[in-house]
């Protein structure tokens, strides 16, 4: 089969569809294999399963912990002190309020993740955007950004490290020194939903001695559990406060509560995690690198941004994995700053990336003229 027009449920401005809405509609009858959200694929143990089965009635009764007991728990997670930390239900109700009170112009860098480009466009923030370019490896100078921030008399810089979808990344001194040099700046937002998986370290630290910076933290991908919504800031204590009041004061639910508790019984397994998924990452991107036509970029997230051949289009090769081979993947032409000339492939385990690979190659020989050229696919 070959789909010929893009399925319909794909066709949205801001992300993918659920997973709900894709297994709802779509013709494949066997088991899906996701490889669009970029989770844990470790984490969590089957015993914080079992606890939640065991504990449901209450948790379901009662409301949650308060907010001080919230950040007491991700405090003994990361080192970061309490006070210094603000909790959300999930990192974009963070970013939302954020751009709400956005002092533009802003800068950041394209493609990245969507709500830092679509609310600010939708909130009426001037926004200058910094072009990842594939010559690089979608990487970008410190210079570069402190040139843009000075031709565009920007106030707010926004920057994810590492960054959704390229994968590309700052190091640690390169981040530090940014911080240094604009200090002028009214705000600095660096967003680290993907560090866990990086081996870089965390920006939390000169936040919190900081009167302009702010580190954003999603923790679904860490913990492997999306559907818990928990997510977190890090910022001066000031700041944090203020932070903390624009925010409903129950805003994380009974379920997200006790995650965020017992996962530290489970610390050891937690950053074991991380490590594994690395491995992964590296054996995935060694795999995809094997198959004829495509670049896969190097990456310090849990996803490999893939750019496919000449003329090959994202969204039929997108349909064709799912609909041949039950594979979700994610096609990027939504965007700001990416085409469909490239997938984000979410990190799995290598019996996973084995089977997406073996699709991969096979679905690209049926849609892409790239393999029309016999010299191409020799």
């Amino acid at each position: 089969m070959s789909t010929t027009q893009s399925l319909d449920f794909f066709r949205t401005s801001k992300h993918n569809p659920s997973f709900y809405e894709i297994r709802s509609k779509t013709s494949y009858k066997g088991e899906l294999q996701d490889f669009c959200i970029p989770v844990n694929s470790y984490f969590p143990p089957q015993r914080m399963t079992e606890m939640i089965r065991e504990n449901l009635e209450t948790i379901l009764k009662y409301y949650p912990e308060y907010a001080d007991t919230h950040q007491h728990h991700i405090s003994l997670l990361t080192g970061i002190a309490p006070e210094n930390i603000v909790v959300s239900n999930g990192s974009t109700e963070i970013i939302t309020m954020l751009c709400r009170d956005i002092d533009g112009p802003m800068v950041t860098s394209i493609p990245t993740f969507g709500r830092w480009t679509d609310l600010p466009f939708a909130l009426g923030v001037s926004t200058s955007f910094i072009q990842r370019d594939k010559r690089n490896k979608f990487m970008i100078d410190i210079d570069e950004i402190t040139s843009r921030i000075r031709d565009t008399q920007a106030k707010t810089l926004v920057l994810c490290n590492p960054n959704n979808p390229t994968g590309a990344w700052f190091s640690s001194s390169d981040i530090k020194a940014l911080l240094e040099s604009l200090e002028h700046l009214s705000l600095i937002v660096i967003d680290e939903s993907f560090i866990d998986f990086s081996g870089l370290e965390s920006a939390g630290g000169w936040a919190v001695d900081a009167e302009n910076v702010i580190v954003v933290k999603s923790m679904g991908k860490a913990l492997g559990w999306h559907g818990i919504r928990l997510g977190y800031a890090v910022a001066h204590e000031r700041m944090a406060r203020e932070l903390r009041m624009k925010i409903p004061y129950w805003n994380i639910n009974g379920l997200a509560s006790f995650v965020l508790k017992n996962v530290l019984s489970f610390r050891e397994l937690y950053f074991q995690s991380f490590e594994k998924s690395i491995r992964d990452r590296d054996y995935m991107l060694k795999q995809l690198r094997t198959i004829k036509g495509p670049t896969t970029y190097p990456s310090k997230a849990n996803f490999l941004y893939v750019e496919l051949p000449p003329g090959t289009s994202g969204r039929q090769l997108r349909d064709n994995l799912l609909e041949e081979y039950g594979l979700i993947v994610r096609e990027c032409s939504n965007k700001v700053g990416s085409t469909e000339t490239y997938l984000r492939v979410a990190v799995r385990g290598r019996e996973a990336t084995d089977k997406l690979v073996y699709a991969l190659d096979k679905a690209l020989s049926e849609v892409s003229p790239y393999f029309a050229d016999e010299t191409n696919y020799s």
